[in-house]
């Protein structure tokens, strides 16, 4: 498990497909982050859900990189430590 502390600099919605046709941006259900780590730019992009839509430009997250039974997954949280960890 990998763990990164960064800074979001854009949130957006990305464009999202539904069997080969671009969705309208209301029924959409995918969010991204653009966050600036000290390895450089990330962009995130999941499923939005109660916790990532509260997330916004310029909040401290951290970003957790793992494989689970041969699979990679990203989740993006809000950062709850110090300001000055960053």
């Amino acid at each position: 498990m990998i763990k990164t502390i960064g800074k979001v600099i854009e949130v957006f919605i990305p464009e999202q497909y539904k069997d080969g046709k671009l969705l309208d941006v209301m029924d959409r259900t995918n969010i991204g982050f653009k966050v600036m780590t000290v390895n450089g730019i990330r962009e995130i992009i999941e499923e939005a859900d109660e916790y990532n839509s509260k997330i916004l430009k310029n909040d401290l997250v951290t970003i957790t990189e793992q494989t689970i039974s041969g699979k990679d997954f990203i989740d993006i949280d809000l950062y709850e430590g110090d300001e000055n960890d960053y």
